[in-house]
Parts: structure tokens; C-alpha cells; sequence
């Protein structure tokens, strides 16, 4: 029994300091301040290889941060640049379409002128053949005037509107002279005769001839409230002279 004890402890003498005995190693022991400062130092040398390497692979590759910020900054004022123009040429097309406007308008405005004076011209050119006609019957006539287109139609309960045209044949110096009118009218079954302008001297100026070859006179004389117009005799009377020198009868 003491024996086998005596072994055992000489066995493990040998494990322990013999030739397959476990090797003995030194360890420095380092506090954990130390530790974290060569921590963070070697984070911040490795952040700073990994930054500078992607830096240096971006540019190596052909990207490069601030040749991208310069064309970004071109790219921007360009763009600006361009909406300007943008703007302007939006403006400059609005002036143009209101300039076009205005022309389509002038030139409708010019074309209904146009038409208007091609019918005022053939109008004047009718009126021009009707007045030779005119005129010419009238050098026909005995004292060179004659009363033409004589018209009168109601104008109210108590009125008559009276047109007509005298016309002097080819005559060197103006006539001047004066309009009479009979009317003769039924009222009440009654007949009677108005002298104008003596029983209206509101027609004198209506009345009043100067022309040398065709004078237009109108006006509107008063009738008792519904009377009937029969008939319109229209007198031209030179001036300082009582007796006509052309008259004219309506029959209505």
C-alpha cells in the first residue's frame, strides 16, 4: 500500500517537472484603460486607412468628390440659366400671340372697312347715275327745278314726316330760295288745308333752300289728332319772289 502511494507521487513529479511537463510562459498583465487607448487608437488608424482607401479607390476609379461637386454646381447655373430663357421665350411667345391677335383683328377690322367702302362706292356711283338722271330731267324742265322723290308718311297720332328732293339743272350760280307746302287733310269727316310754314313756324329752317344742284329737305309737321292726310303740295319759291318756279302734288 505505502508503496503504490510512493509511486503515484513519483509520477506525478515526473508529469509536472519532467521532460513532458507543460511549458511555463510569461504574461504582461495591462489595465483596461490601456487597453480601450490602443483600442481606439488602431479603430481610428484602421477608419482612417479604410476612409483614405475607399477615397483613393473612388478616385482611382475616375470619382472624384470635388470634380463631381464642380459639375454639380455647372449642371445647377445651367439649369437656371435655361429656365430663364425658358421664361423668356415664354414671355417673348405671349407678346407674339397678342401681336397676332391684334393683327387678325386689324386686318377683320380692315376687311369689313373694305367691304363697307365698296358698298358706299357702288352705292355713291347709283346715287351719281340717279342724280345725272335727275338733273338732266330737270335741265329738261321749263325753269331748270323740279321737286322729286316726294314722300310722307305718319310719323304719330298728330304728325306727318315729309321728304323729298329738289333738283337744279346744269346752273351756274346756286338757287336760294324757300319750300312752301299745302296739306290738305280730313278731320271729322271735315276737309282743310295747312299752309306750311306760316301756321308752323317751327318748319322755316327745314324749309330753307341754298344749292347749286340738288338739296335733300325734310321735316314733320303737325295734324290734328288723327287726322288723314289726302294730299301734299310742295311749292319751290325763289328768294324775293312769291310765284314757284317748280312744284310738286302727292296724292295719298
Amino acid at each position: 500500500m505505502a508503496l503504490l502511494r510512493s509511486d503515484r507521487i513519483i509520477s506525478g513529479l515526473r508529469r509536472r517537472f519532467g521532460i513532458s511537463a507543460p511549458k511555463l510562459s510569461v504574461r504582461t498583465h495591462w489595465s483596461w484603460k490601456v487597453k480601450g487607448t490602443i483600442i481606439g487608437v488602431s479603430a481610428l488608424v484602421f477608419a482612417g486607412l479604410f476612409y483614405g482607401g475607399f477615397d483613393a479607390g473612388r478616385i482611382f476609379a475616375g470619382f472624384n468628390v470635388g470634380k463631381v461637386r464642380d459639375e454639380q454646381a455647372r449642371l445647377t447655373a445651367e439649369v437656371i440659366a435655361l429656365r430663364a430663357d425658358n421664361e423668356r421665350l415664354k414671355q417673348g411667345n405671349i407678346e407674339l400671340t397678342n401681336s397676332a391677335q391684334m393683327a387678325v383683328g386689324a386686318k377683320d377690322v380692315l376687311s369689313k372697312q373694305i367691304v363697307s367702302l365698296q358698298q358706299e362706292n357702288t352705292q355713291l356711283k347709283e346715287e351719281g347715275a340717279f342724280f345725272e338722271k335727275l338733273i338732266g330731267s330737270a335741265a329738261g324742265s321749263k325753269n331748270g327745278l323740279a321737286v322729286q322723290r316726294m314722300q310722307a308718311e305718319r310719323e304719330t297720332v298728330n304728325s306727318y314726316r315729309f321728304r323729298a328732293l329738289i333738283v337744279q339743272g346744269s346752273a351756274e350760280s346756286p338757287f336760294k330760295g324757300k319750300l312752301t307746302l299745302i296739306a290738305t287733310i280730313i278731320a271729322d269727316g271735315k276737309r282743310s288745308n295747312i299752309n306750311l310754314p306760316d301756321e308752323q313756324p317751327d318748319l322755316i329752317a327745314s324749309l330753307a333752300l341754298d344749292f347749286k344742284t340738288y338739296q335733300r329737305v325734310e321735316g314733320i309737321f303737325k295734324v290734328p289728332a288723327n287726322a288723314q292726310l289726302k294730299t301734299l303740295q310742295m311749292r319751290v319759291i325763289p328768294a324775293g319772289s312769291k310765284e314757284p318756279r317748280a312744284q310738286q302734288s302727292l296724292q295719298l
